[in-house]
């Protein structure tokens, strides 16, 4: 699992939709989606389901937000204390 791949499911967790999060990490849309696809296949479960109100975490994307989230706070204090 990679970082960029954990920043990017964070961002589209945080904004509710690929276009948001694609802008607010200053990407394509198409990357955004590539990289969800890429997460969930190497996890082997789906993270997000889109509905018509937007996107929607799964049980396993909630689960994976929580870690994530603490993952980022920690990555923050490391670069802040450097």
């Amino acid at each position: 699992m990679h970082w960029d791949d954990l920043r990017i499911f964070l961002a589209v967790a945080r904004d509710g939709s690929m276009s948001a999060a694609a802008r607010r990490l200053a990407v394509q849309h198409s990357t955004v989606s590539r990289r969800i696809r890429t997460l969930e296949a190497r996890l082997g479960t789906r993270l997000i389901e889109r509905k018509r109100s937007g996107y929607e975490l799964t049980a396993a994307g909630e689960e994976l937000k929580l870690s994530a989230s603490k993952m980022e706070s920690e990555v923050l204090q490391v670069e802040e204390a450097l």
